[in-house]
């Protein structure tokens, strides 16, 4: 064999060689890197980093993909230090969930601080560590909440009105809460501190009261009631008879125009219309009602609202309606508007001015114009027969939002006008009445305003 033969067989002997070595020391890799990653734990702390009330549980999350060697959380206040939990040995744990309790300190700041290791092999075996230092202002004094003014009663289906005050120096959210679960959003009033909202009490409820809840940075949290009379208001049960051309002619089509199935008795079409499609009509128009659209607010002009003047009132808002077929009653429901009735095509005249929020077609509502006002507080039109105006457009009293109709769930041309506060129905007898404005809603403003310019002023 020749000199340079026996060199080619040398340099290929090497690189099978550094081959074998290559994928062996890469397979060795795949199975040790695990041990030796590089990736510290993560510490994440749940809710505010800043404020703390002091009896709100800290709440930390250590995790690591190699599992959690140890850990330690420490305490730092007026120079004192607190251990508030350690652990180690933890079987390989890759997360620790801590709910954590904070010591009663005097000062006004409180440092925490966390450290955590992990099970890698890096670091010469000691593994990867990390720290995090939290710093929290201490504040254990709930806000103020008191309301200043409001409306003296409300009735079931109506209205209300109330001016309260809220200051806290680290306040994160206030609200009004009707009957613990209907929520209506305040709006600054004239001054820092001041707001204002339009309540509803809603229909279906029997009861009503009505508190401010306010929550600051910190976690503190202060309810205050707000008084209300109740008003009594008398809402009638109306027996309803609905004829096969109903059915035929209303029910149907509304259910083919939403794509429902049809089904195949008539009693259930009635159902599936007057209560499937009503509660899917119900919720679209509490998108279309429900946000309050100022930042502000310092004051408050509504006229009585008179849709359609010279009208004959056909029913009332609140009606409880039982419908029969053949006989048999087969199904009820609240009617949260009042008809009222002319001539065929007769002109919807505006009453205030506001911005139009929607122009469309809502099921059993038919054509419907909705239009918002202030604080919360929008119109809507139904069964229209023509449109007048068009979404976003600013309309001025007088304006007229279009033609009567019998679009929808109904057999002859009429109105069904609404107001809604915030997404509830309310009585639209009040809006109509003068003396209900003046009394709940001027007033109250007057008498709020005269307590806000008085603030700090001594005699």
């Amino acid at each position: 064999m020749g000199y340079y033969q026996q060199r080619r067989k040398i340099k290929i002997g090497w690189i099978i060689l550094a081959g074998l070595l290559g994928g062996g020391g890469y397979y060795l890799y795949q199975k040790v890197s695990p041990y030796f990653e590089r990736t510290p734990p993560t510490i994440q702390l749940e809710g505010s980093s800043k404020y703390t009330n002091l009896k709100r549980p800290l709440k930390i999350k250590i995790s690591d993909k190699s599992g959690i060697r140890y850990y330690s959380v420490i305490a730092i206040a007026d120079g004192e230090v607190y251990t508030l939990d350690e652990g180690s040995n933890l079987g390989g744990a890759k997360e620790v969930d801590l709910n954590l309790t904070l010591p009663k300190v005097v000062g006004k700041e409180l440092i925490v601080k966390v450290k955590a290791v992990d099970n890698s092999k890096w670091n010469f075996f000691s593994g990867n560590e990390v720290k995090k230092e939290y710093h929290f202002q201490v504040d254990a004094l709930p806000p103020s909440a008191v309301s200043i003014a409001n409306s003296y009663a409300i009735g079931r289906g109506g209205s209300g009105l109330a001016i309260v005050k809220v200051t806290d120096e680290h306040l994160k959210d206030a609200y009004i809460m009707v009957n613990g679960k209907y929520k209506f959003k305040l709006i600054p009033f004239i001054k820092p501190g001041y707001y204002i909202s339009v309540l509803a009490w809603p229909l279906k409820e029997k009861k009503f009261s009505a508190d401010i809840i306010a929550t600051d940075e910190a976690g503190n949290r202060v309810k205050s009631h707000i008084p209300f009379f109740w008003r009594k208001y008398r809402y009638r049960n109306k027996k309803i008879n609905i004829p096969p051309s109903f059915i035929r002619n209303v029910a149907i089509p509304i259910l083919e125009r939403m794509g429902m199935k049809i089904p195949n008795n008539p009693v259930d079409i009635f159902k599936k219309m007057n209560e499937d499609v009503r509660r899917l009509n119900e919720e679209e128009i509490y998108k279309l009602t429900s946000q309050v659209k100022e930042d502000s607010f310092s004051s408050f002009w509504i006229r009585r609202f008179n849709p359609l003047p010279g009208s004959k009132k056909e029913a009332g808002f609140g009606d409880y309606r039982h419908y029969y077929y053949e006989g048999k009653e087969i199904s009820q429901a609240y009617h949260k508007g009042m008809d009222l009735a002319k001539v065929i095509n007769s002109k919807i005249h505006l009453s205030n001015p506001g911005i139009v929020v929607a122009t469309k077609w809502i099921g059993i509502y038919g054509n419907v114009t909705i239009v918002y006002h202030q604080l919360g507080i929008y119109t809507l039109y139904a069964h229209m027969s023509q449109f007048n105006t068009q979404p976003g457009q600013q309309v001025q009293r007088g304006t007229i939002l279009g033609l009567t109709g019998r679009t929808g769930g109904v057999l002859g041309d009429h109105l069904h006008f609404g107001v809604y506060i915030q997404g509830i129905a309310v009585n639209p007898l009040e809006w109509m009445d003068p003396h209900f404005l003046k009394n709940s809603f001027y007033k109250v403003i007057e008498k709020a305003k005269k307590v806000i310019s008085n603030e700090g002023k001594t005699n």
